[in-house]
């Protein structure tokens, strides 16, 4: 049995798709299946799956799943529901692995921190209280309201941050979801289903957390370079929509739960993981602060 499984839902995004699996065929290791949600693509596709399916690596560690035009989060759960790994991780098609020390190191960190539920690989977001009514699309992004962490830096390079919510990519024990359920599709198409997810987590018990991976270099997120497009109108109604589901369903959590002391712990990272995180410190500066990301 794999001791990860990762979910890739893709639509019509074949070159993209490519370098992505290509990333989990390079760096992966023979402790990861992949599972790719295919949801009725129309650009070749299901013949790649097919092919590369039929490769080596393909039958030992590649699945795919056919759905027709699902959503984001659907074709999420149709992966984490064939998953096999104790380990579950929430990926995208324009992320693409680089380092082989990443998938080992989430490994030992969930062996050895049994608390933690649910891990974010690229940032977190700690919720508070405030009274100003969510009216419009930017008042779910007030820094009053939410505010996005990898933890206080220089620490931040070497050290798990609990949060309260996360974003993709995510890794979540199979217990957790066996435990509290799936990402809700209320909140479909997408949005703020996986902080709903991670406060059902926490309520379960567990802790939810965040480490920079994708600053340490451990993956790229070709989204991130194109992060500044505006979003269209109707999305951000929806966004919007879901947002204030969210605020509805966990206001008197986030009231009684904000001030507590928020946990770290150090990384479980090996000798290739800490020569790559001195490398990428001396590249980046050492720096980061709370509200330093990906920089």
């Amino acid at each position: 049995m794999p001791a990860l499984s990762v979910v890739i839902p893709t639509f019509n995004n074949l070159d993209v798709l490519k370098q992505c699996l290509e990333g989990w065929r390079t760096f992966g290791g023979a402790d990861v299946e992949v599972i790719v949600i295919e949801d009725g693509c129309r650009d070749g596709t299901a013949a790649f799956l097919d092919e590369i399916g039929a490769s080596e690596w393909g039958r030992a560690q590649l699945r795919s799943v056919h759905l027709d035009d699902a959503p984001e989060l659907r074709c999420t759960n149709a992966g984490l529901a064939a998953a096999r790994g104790g380990l579950v991780a929430a990926w995208q098609d324009d992320m693409f692995l680089r380092a082989g020390w990443l998938v080992p190191e989430l490994i030992r960190t969930f062996r050895t921190y049994g608390d933690i539920g649910l891990l974010s690989l690229s940032r977190g977001l700690d919720c508070y209280p405030l009274e100003t009514p969510i009216d419009a699309w930017e008042d779910l992004i007030d820094w009053r309201r939410l505010r996005s962490t990898i933890g206080p830096g220089p620490g931040n390079w070497f050290r798990l941050q609990e949060v309260d919510i996360v974003i993709r990519p995510w890794v979540v024990r199979r217990a957790c979801i066996d435990r509290v359920g799936a990402l809700d599709e209320a909140f479909r198409p997408t949005e703020w289903d996986e902080a709903d997810l991670a406060f059902r987590i926490r309520q379960a018990g567990w802790r939810v957390a965040t480490c920079g991976y994708e600053r340490l270099g451990a993956y790229f997120h070709l989204g991130s370079t194109t992060i500044s497009r505006a979003p269209s109108a109707p999305y951000l109604a929806r966004v919007l929509e879901n947002g204030r589901l969210f605020y509805q369903r966990w206001d008197t959590t986030i009231a009684a739960a904000h001030p507590r002391h928020r946990r770290t712990w150090v990384r479980c990272a090996d000798s290739s993981a800490w020569l790559a995180t001195t490398r990428q410190m001396a590249r980046l500066g050492a720096g980061g602060g709370r509200r330093v990301l990906t920089s």
